[in-house]
């Protein structure tokens, strides 16, 4: 194994905690450990980066597209400057996520994405996210309702012919099949969600037994208590709220939740609350851009995208690295807690094992923030881009 490199300077986000006098060693691409400065073996080559806070290389598990680019298109070119807006960004590792489509358009981007995932030269991509098909009429939100199906119609058999390209796929639990389309992803290794739903908690807790194990952006298309004659019933939101053990999504882009919101969630569900940026191919463009997912158009206005009606958010316009800083702000979070929402908590919600901390063993992504926790340098198998 080649000498270490001693990566020292900033303060480092390691376990929950914010590290002064610390350096980072790796090597080979891997980390080894972090160390007093004082400890650097004599043969380590040393990086001195200077202040900040050097922190994991985010980790996006729920993300359409970026500079103009989704990965609904299913062009690998495309595919690839989107990734680059990511990397760019200090988004080291996300799952492409496809929105709700007819299903060869689907085909298309899973045959896409299998095309690159061994070739990408930008963030590692260890599987697509799919949001959908399989939800809610009543809480599609943007998704195209026209291209909205049932867990039993038997579309999904096509689409788990590319089951080693999937690392997650939401779906409303409430639906006919959800509880054995549950049942079978789990078996395949994938990750079963919950999102875009009118479900009532016992319907979640059905595809919890048969394990379903994360829930997409919270308050976002989740249905709430609703009453039965005088009995109330507990919705989607409710249940996840009060969940023991959930995963669950939070869009921190301060557009889609206000601050009181955010608070709610994290109160009921901190260490288990991550951020995802929702992004779009609206994410870095400017006001008035248009784009399209899954067949509907859309456009970015006040900072965030919307439907051309302007009665529902169409996906983000913000990159998970600039939500850190908003939710510390809107939330009084700690740094360490917020920059875990982005690293350690999506990485465990997709079963990802070595990537999102700063530890032994884990790839040496880094991303290196100033004191308003912008991103000033990032590096992906411990190469400085």
């Amino acid at each position: 194994m080649p000498a270490p490199e001693a990566v020292l300077g900033p303060r480092i986000v390691v376990g929950g905690e914010i590290l002064d006098g610390h350096a980072v060693l790796h090597s080979d691409g891997r980390i080894q450990g972090v160390v007093p400065v004082a400890d650097i073996p004599d043969d380590a080559r040393r990086r001195d980066l200077g202040p900040g806070l050097l922190a994991p290389g985010f980790v996006d598990v729920h993300t359409h597209g970026a500079g103009g680019r989704a990965f609904n298109e299913g062009d690998p070119e495309g595919h690839r400057a989107a990734l680059q807006a990511y990397l760019a960004a200090g988004v080291t590792t996300l799952l492409p996520t496809l929105s709700s489509a007819p299903l060869d358009e689907l085909l298309g981007a899973l045959v896409a994405y299998e095309s690159i995932r061994d070739r990408a030269t930008g963030p590692r991509i260890p599987g697509v996210h799919l949001e959908g098909p399989y939800f809610s009429q009543a809480q599609r939100g943007a998704q195209n309702p026209h291209a909205l199906r049932r867990p039993d119609d038997g579309s999904i058999d096509q689409l788990l012919e590319h089951a080693d390209a999937i690392r997650m796929i939401s779906f409303a639990p409430e639906l006919p099949g959800a509880v054995e389309l549950t049942e079978r992803l789990v078996g395949l290794g994938i990750v079963a969600a919950a999102g875009h739903s009118d479900a009532r908690d016992t319907d979640l807790a059905a595809c919890q037994r048969a394990g379903l194990s994360h829930v997409i952006h919270i308050v976002s298309g989740q249905s709430t208590t609703i009453r039965t004659g005088p009995y109330r019933q507990p919705g989607l939101l409710e249940a996840t709220l009060a969940s023991d053990d959930l995963t669950v999504e939070m869009i921190g882009d301060g557009k889609h939740l206000p601050a009181t919101l955010m608070k709610l969630a994290l109160r009921c569900l901190q260490g288990r609350l991550c951020l995802v940026s929702d992004s779009t191919p609206g994410a870095g463009m400017p006001e008035g851009y248009h784009y399209q997912l899954g067949q509907k158009e859309f456009i970015v206005e006040g900072g965030v995208g919307v439907t051309m009606d302007r009665t529902s958010f169409a996906g983000s316009t913000t990159l998970i690295s600039r939500m850190v800083p908003i939710v510390a702000e809107m939330t009084g979070i700690g740094v360490a807690d917020a920059v875990a929402m982005a690293t350690e908590i999506p990485a465990r919600a997709a079963r990802l094992t070595d990537v999102g901390a700063i530890a032994p063993g884990y790839h040496a992504d880094l991303v290196l923030l100033d004191d308003q926790l912008s991103v000033r340098a990032v590096a992906l198998g411990g190469v400085w881009q």
